[in-house]
């Protein structure tokens, strides 16, 4: 069954109204150390703890789309806030999340202009554990948001969204000899120099036909505008043998692409797979990845291409919005059988904990735990994408925790991910004193557990130490208000001095002298350290500086085309 957009006017004009009549998402309080700062709300609505644990030392990263707030979030398992950058250069980030490259770390997201059609142009950024930019670069024909994966060989893979003008769609709705295509396009980059690499990809090219497609143009394809998105890739990795798993959304399918020609090897689900069994039976989907692999060689693989069996997630929408192909949306692990050529559900990852059948139209991902180590655990994330709800499960299916992070009419994500990280910001703690209360916080860092307060009459005759745990993003802490002089400490679980905020006067008032970060201070937290910080986050400063002279920022407009678009991510 194929749709046309044009069924879908009335319900997209509806998403416009709303977005422009933009109202906040209700139940957040600012901090009072970080006013500019206010997270995603999280409700967690169920929790089964005798079906698993949760992985306690990891993190939740997510940077969902909503009114207000938006950016790049790092939360713990407890909904408390860890890190936010909320700089207009990331408003309307996508897939926000960390990834290993050269034995580091790095927090990976793109950020640019998406059009209404439901993909994008923009550039790619990597952060160090500092949260400072140390590469940001971009396909030829700039990357589309769907995807930037950092390949275990230390090359990245990113979606391209390719123009074609001259393409002949005579037998689809609204089709003429020479019409406006979307090609949707694979290119690998060499990350040290930003370049395009040895493999690039396009899908018309390669033989992906347009009467494959579940889709019709919305419009007579005349120009760039009405253009048609026919197969609409967004997710790609390669594996140790070279080669590319790629999933398309219009085309129902799921494609593996020899890395060297660039041939289709073979296609799971849609109008043509090569496979048999109920491992097809998916629509509209997102995010497909091996499973399993990470210790495997290229020749352990090959084996398996050549009768054996490997297995791949797909997070199942089920829904374009337009057209459902199931009552839910649903994450499945499917198990490929070379010798007998079928496809079978292992694992089906049903709406969690009670709700009603989550069915969401767009985006969305399935995290496998047990391919990060880090996180020691078996478990499985799944994101409902346009549907604000996460919820993560035991690896045989059933639900331990579901998380809200908004209303449907008012919050969704691409992608959410949970794994570990270590953040040492270059900034120095925020504090402020109100009525007698000390407020403290430390945007991004991952390593404090404890503050310690030191007052006086002056500011150079600090001491009378009082250590308190550290609570959530931002900690009170009862203080002696007729001293003079108060500043705080942030201190690691092995007892080291990591930074310092500014003495506060007895009114409150800012007196100067923190330490930042970067600073080297001896285990008494003695060191007057590199610099000063004045309660602004220097970060957000350095993120936006480079990101904009490197891409257009997202403005009203263009996060209004973003969020009007979401509906075919």
């Amino acid at each position: 069954m194929t749709f046309s957009f044009l069924a879908s006017r009335t319900w997209l004009l509806s998403v416009v109204t709303f977005y422009l009549n933009i109202h906040p998402v209700i139940g957040q309080t600012p901090f009072k150390t970080r006013s500019d700062l206010v997270p995603a709300p999280w409700n967690v609505t169920f929790t089964n703890m005798s079906a698993g644990s949760l992985s306690d030392s990891s993190f939740i990263f997510m940077a969902p789309r909503v009114q207000s707030p938006t950016g790049l979030m790092i939360f713990d398992n407890n909904g408390e806030l860890v890190w936010l950058n909320n700089d207009s250069s990331v408003q309307g980030a996508f897939d926000f999340r960390p990834q290993n490259w050269k034995g580091q770390t790095y927090l990976t997201y793109w950020s640019g202009t998406a059009s209404t059609a439901g993909f994008g142009k923009g550039f790619v950024y990597m952060l160090d554990s500092t949260y400072q930019i140390t590469h940001n670069f971009t396909a030829t024909n700039m990357s589309d948001f769907h995807e930037f994966h950092i390949n275990a060989d230390g090359t990245a893979v990113t979606s391209v969204y390719s123009l074609l003008t001259t393409v002949d769609t005579t037998g689809k709705n609204f089709g003429q000899a020479n019409s406006f295509v979307w090609d949707g396009c694979l290119q690998e980059l060499n990350i040290d120099t930003g370049e395009p690499a040895s493999f690039d990809f396009c899908s018309l090219e390669k033989g992906i036909s347009l009467f494959d497609s579940f889709t019709d143009p919305n419009a007579p394809p005349v120009d760039e505008n009405s253009g048609w998105d026919y197969v609409h890739v967004n997710s790609a990795e390669k594996d140790a043998t070279g080669n590319y798993l790629m999933s398309a959304r219009h085309t129902h399918t799921v494609y593996y692409i020899d890395g060297s020609t660039g041939e289709i090897i073979w296609r799971l689900g849609g109008m043509n797979s090569n496979f048999t069994g109920d491992g097809n039976e998916f629509g509209w989907q997102h995010d497909a990845r091996w499973i399993g692999e990470k210790s495997m060689s290229s020749d352990d693989l090959q084996s398996a291409n050549s009768g054996g069996k490997r297995r791949l997630t797909i997070y199942d929408n089920a829904s374009s919005g337009f057209d459902n192909t199931g009552t839910e949306s649903r994450g499945i692990l499917v198990e490929l059988d070379f010798s007998a050529m079928s496809a079978t559900i292992i694992t089906t990852y049903h709406s969690p904990g009670g709700e009603t059948t989550l069915l969401s139209a767009s985006q969305g991902n399935v995290q496998w735990f047990a391919d990060h180590s880090e996180l020691n655990s078996d478990n499985v994330l799944m994101s409902y994408g346009s549907v604000p709800v996460f919820a993560e499960y035991t690896n045989s299916g059933d639900a331990i925790r579901v998380v809200h992070y908004g209303t449907s009419d008012s919050a969704q994500g691409y992608r959410i991910f949970r794994d570990t990280w270590t953040g040492t910001p270059t900034t120095a703690p925020d504090a402020v004193i109100q009525d007698g209360v000390l407020y403290v916080s430390w945007n991004g860092a991952t390593e404090v557990t404890q503050w310690t307060i030191q007052q006086g009459d002056s500011q150079d005759n600090l001491g009378n130490d009082t250590t308190v745990q550290k609570s959530g993003f931002e900690t009170a802490i009862n203080i002696d208000s007729t001293k003079g002089a108060t500043q705080v400490m942030a201190i690691d679980k092995n007892g080291k001095t990591l930074a310092k905020s500014n003495v506060l006067g007895a009114d409150g008032s800012n007196m100067g002298g923190a330490v930042n970060g970067t600073a080297t201070l001896g285990s008494d937290g003695s060191g007057s350290g590199s610099g000063s910080n004045n309660g602004g986050d220097d970060d957000n400063g350095a993120i936006a500086s480079l990101a904009s002279s490197a891409s257009t920022l997202c403005g009203v407009v263009a996060v209004l085309s973003l969020l009007v678009g979401t509906t075919i991510f």
